[in-house]
């Protein structure tokens, strides 16, 4: 057929009324295995086991689209359209096809699929497809249920109000995400990510939580973060938040990225460690330990994309954690800031990855015990926030009562003993200030911490006592001078989840009452100068200290006036609105420009020179807690006058000439600070003769030992604190006892002290000499006398009954012995070990035959 008649049919069909048709529309099968229902993360979710296998996270999800066309043309290739954005073309294999392609980007779009040939193209009709991802992206906003008594506040976002969510909080308390009041929150610190590794201070929680850590730890490296609870993490449904069986994600984690697509700038920080969860940071001072635990938490935020950092909740760098026998205060510091350094390194790294900004905030104890082991001004510059836990001052691990998160030292407290210059009622001197947040504040900011990286912790809680009656109070009208018989019981309705522990909400409604009236036989009082309320019942002797609306706008004020960054709690599901209300409104109600603190000046050590020499004078290390020091200025007060080069710098240097007697030079350095402050040092320079050796100064000796100790304690005599003006340096000589097996090692001296029928003084001398003078100095030691025999223990340990309580004494085999948590039936303490659940605390003062 030729050219001519090809056309004539062609107008033939059309004069006809023919067309040619188009391919039939793609039909898209909705009701596929995964309901159009795609994830990048792949979570195991009927079964618990190690948390790789559990977990795992692709860059891009596998996207599997069938659709039909069971009449008519098919076409010859398919276009898959996200929200009209082309994302896949294949060819069409026959009336149904299954397109299989992956996707990056988590999301809900309308998917259309367009069936095409040379004809044209015919295109679906619109359906829903979910592309999960962790960074909720794929999520609707979180529908809130917020107990309607938070108000809502216009606090200034760049002040921290933070909270702790804690992850068991979905349980007994039935707290879940949807109840966190967000709108007045600007950070929640996730409770808590748990650490492979060492981990026994987990068995004294009890239940199942050291079985599950385990679990989630099989196939784990030591050092690696996991999850460790799944179910309450990613698998449990909470249909309030629309979970239905088949989504990909689900649990609080699921509802925290909802939340996050209500609250975008909500930062979300996850908390790894706590009390019970820090044994392995102890491990820390090794790098290669460091480096396996930088690395997973680098891999679990990039595979959890809703948080924002991370929080360290190391309790605590030096020892005094749940681990008794963990904690090194002379490594465990520098440990800490080499952890710091290097977790910035990582989220540096991650930012510049993924062009988000993450933070890294810590936890910390704020005791003077604890920020002594830690010289947090060398670890802040790597950190946006303190989180200072200026809560647990006191409780029922002692029948002790006091303020447990006092802002100031309470009117109970012995004379001296708020500042530690002070002795106890037994006549020992103080070790240091009392804990409050003040000291502790105080302490942070003289190391040089900045202010605005400083948030002050407030308590949604109450720690309680029984048994403080008023015949037990040396003061009739504060309950605080009393003594306890135990720790506070109650039940769950009342808020009591842990003997001595009362949720705020639980004191609010059983012994304050809505008026601070004070109801059920307890009445409300305040300790002005603490700033430190609590709750009394006189009858039965129950007594809780707590924070309440008046001692945290006390705190909020405080805050504002130092330049803080602001305040945070533990933990929210205690609340009922009040705390939170609170700290917004001390935060702004103490909205008051902060009292300039002045500056340090540090002109560092005197020197010593021989002439003719240069020297520098290097005031460098002054330093400005709460701004900058904008001037430095050099000046000679005394010596034969030198050229100062540099005098209005923070380093001057001079020359000085060959003398042929001793000459000294004194220095004055006067720093002010941006605000108009000043603060002085001094320093002076010796200049020598040639060939004149300065006159020999003697060294001091110094003596550091146990004035009473027991049969059995190992004992160190320590004359490591001697000093030598010279710098020279230093030998030891002891004159130690006879009769007792001492180990001298240099400036110390160790043993074990033996069994004395009766208090027995052992007196210590230490000659200390720097090869041209020496010094003495002595210490006695009384070892107190070994009871043998004698009236039989009242607390021996029985074989048949269990000891739940963690802290227990018993009496066994001539020793001491304490449980660090739920000792069963026949668990005998001399078979524990050093992992088992008995600890040995010394010898037994009474007959255990």
């Amino acid at each position: 057929m030729n050219r001519i008649t090809l056309c004539a049919a062609s107008i033939a069909m059309a004069l006809s009324g023919a067309a040619i048709a188009a391919p039939t529309a793609p039909s898209v099968d909705v009701y596929g295995s995964n309901n159009l229902q795609f994830s990048k993360i792949e979570l195991a979710m009927e079964t618990t086991s190690g948390y790789n296998q559990m977990v795992k996270y692709f860059d891009e999800a596998d996207i599997n689209v069938t659709f039909n066309q069971w009449s008519g043309t098919t076409g010859d290739t398919y276009k898959i359209y996200f929200d009209g954005v082309e994302v896949a073309t294949g060819p069409i294999s026959g009336s149904q096809t299954t397109a299989n392609f992956k996707y990056a980007q988590g999301g809900r779009y309308q998917m259309t699929i367009e069936a095409c040939d040379a004809t044209g193209c015919s295109t679906s009709a619109p359906v829903e497809i979910v592309v999960a991802d962790t960074d909720g992206s794929h999520l609707k906003p979180l529908t809130m249920n917020v107990d309607p008594n938070n108000k809502s506040y216009n606090t200034d976002p760049n002040t921290v109000v933070g909270t702790y969510f804690v992850e068991w909080g979905i349980y007994g308390r039935e707290y879940t995400v949807d109840n966190i009041p967000a709108d007045n929150l600007t950070h929640i610190l996730y409770g808590f990510i748990p650490v492979c590794g060492p981990n026994e201070s987990v068995k004294s929680v009890g239940g199942n939580s050291f079985n599950a850590l385990q679990t989630a730890c099989q196939g784990v490296a030591d050092y690696e973060v996991v999850i460790h609870d799944p179910w309450a993490a990613y698998q449990k449904s909470f249909p309030q938040a629309g979970h239905e069986y088949s989504s990909p994600i689900k649990g609080n984690y699921a509802m925290l990225m909802a939340l996050k697509q209500r609250n975008p700038d909500l930062k979300i920080i996850p908390s790894i460690g706590g009390w019970t969860l820090s044994d392995p940071f102890y491990d820390f001072v090794d790098k290669t330990k460091r480096d396996t635990f930088v690395a997973s938490v680098k891999k679990f935020l990039k595979t959890w994309k809703f948080y924002d950092g991370v929080d360290i909740d190391w309790e605590f760098p030096g020892g005094g954690g749940a681990a008794a026998d963990k904690g090194d205060p002379v490594n465990d510091g520098p440990a800490y800031i080499a952890l710091m350094r290097e977790l910035r390194a990582m989220l540096d790294e991650l930012e510049a990855e993924t062009g988000r900004t993450y933070e890294l905030t810590s936890a910390i104890g704020v005791g003077y015990d604890k920020i002594e082991d830690v010289n947090y001004a060398d670890a802040i510059q790597y950190m946006d926030y303190i989180f200072a836990m200026t809560y647990d001052f006191y409780g029922g691990w002692n029948n002790v009562p006091g303020h447990q998160t006092a802002l100031y030292c309470g009117s109970f407290m012995r004379p001296g003993q708020c500042d530690g210059s002070g002795v106890d009622e037994s006549g020992v001197p103080y070790k240091g200030p009392a804990y409050t947040a003040d000291n502790g504040i105080q302490l942070l900011l003289a190391q040089g911490v900045p202010a605005n990286k400083l948030v002050l912790g407030t308590a949604m809680y109450g720690r309680g006592w029984e048994g403080v009656t008023p015949a037990t109070l040396t003061d009739p009208t504060d309950p605080m001078t009393g003594t306890a018989t135990g720790k506070l019981t109650g039940t769950t309705e009342q808020g009591v989840w842990e003997d001595g522990v009362i949720d705020y909400k639980g004191i609010k409604s059983f012994m304050l009452g809505a008026n601070n009236q004070g109801i059920n036989g307890f009445e409300y009082g305040y300790d002005a100068q603490a700033e430190a309320a609590w709750v009394w019942n006189r009858t039965t002797g129950e007594l809780i200290t707590f924070d309440d609306d008046r001692s945290v706008k006390a705190k909020g004020a405080y805050a504002r006036s130092l330049g803080l960054a602001g305040l945070f709690s533990w933990e929210i599901d205690a609340d009922n609105g009040d705390i939170l209300n609170a700290m917004h409104e001390g935060l702004a109600g103490g909205s008051v420009t902060p009292a300039n603190r002045a500056p340090t000046a540090s002109a560092s050590a005197d020197v010593t020179v021989v002439g003719p020499a240069s020297v520098s004078l290097d005031g460098s290390a002054s330093k400005d807690t709460d701004g900058t020091i904008a001037t430095y200025a050099w000046e000679q007060v005394s010596g034969t006058a030198v050229a100062l080069t540099g005098a209005n710098t923070a380093v001057a240097s001079f020359d000085v000439a060959e003398v042929t007697q001793v000459e000294t030079l004194t220095f004055k350095l006067t720093v002010t600070d941006n605000e108009g402050a000043t603060a002085s040092d001094t320093v002076v320079v010796t200049v020598n003769p040639v060939n004149v050796t300065p006159e020999n100064q003697a060294p001091v000796a110094a003596i550091n030992a146990p004035a009473n100790v027991n049969a059995g304690d190992v004992v160190v005599v320590d004359a490591s604190a001697s000093t030598d003006a010279d710098q020279d340096a230093l030998s030891f000589t002891w004159d130690v006892p006879a009769g007792i097996d001492a180990v001298v090692d240099g400036a110390t001296v160790s043993f074990v002290a033996a069994e004395y029928t009766q208090d027995t003084s052992l007196a210590f001398t230490v000659t200390v000499s720097d090869g041209k003078a020496s010094s003495t100095a002595s210490a006695t030691v009384v070892v107190a006398k070994k009871v043998t025999g004698g009236d039989q223990c009242t607390n021996l340990w029985d074989a048949t009954i269990a000891y739940p309580t963690p802290g227990t004494q018993v009496s066994w085999a001539g020793k001491v012995w304490e449980n660090k948590w739920y000792a069963n039936v026949g668990e005998d303490p001399t078979k524990s070990g050093q992992w088992g659940v008995w600890k040995e605390v010394g010898p037994a003062s009474c007959s255990t035959n």
